[in-house]
């Protein structure tokens, strides 16, 4: 479902743990069984899309090609997911 979630949020998309912000909430019929989707613009270029669907149809815009995606609500948690810093990582 995608009730409760709005763009402009932060959010973790699972499976992978990934972060970002929501961009689009909406039907995009030209994807899988139609319904609803959620446009997030990722953190790091985990995406498969720059907000773009193969219709060429845009619902938004995320940076680059890679920054995008499109996934169901039931994936996506919204709250308070900062970006990670990437040399915490390393330590």
């Amino acid at each position: 479902t995608v009730e409760g979630i709005e763009a402009g949020m932060r959010c973790e998309v699972s499976p992978g743990s990934r972060r970002g912000s929501v961009a689009f909430v909406g039907e995009v019929p030209e994807l899988g069984n139609g319904g609803f989707w959620i446009g997030v613009i990722f953190d790091e270029p985990v995406g498969k899309t720059d907000g773009t669907a193969k219709s060429g149809k845009r619902y938004f815009d995320a940076p680059g090609t890679k920054y995008g995606g499109f996934v169901r609500g039931k994936n996506v948690e919204v709250g308070e997911f900062p970006e990670r810093d990437t040399m915490d990582e390393l330590e």
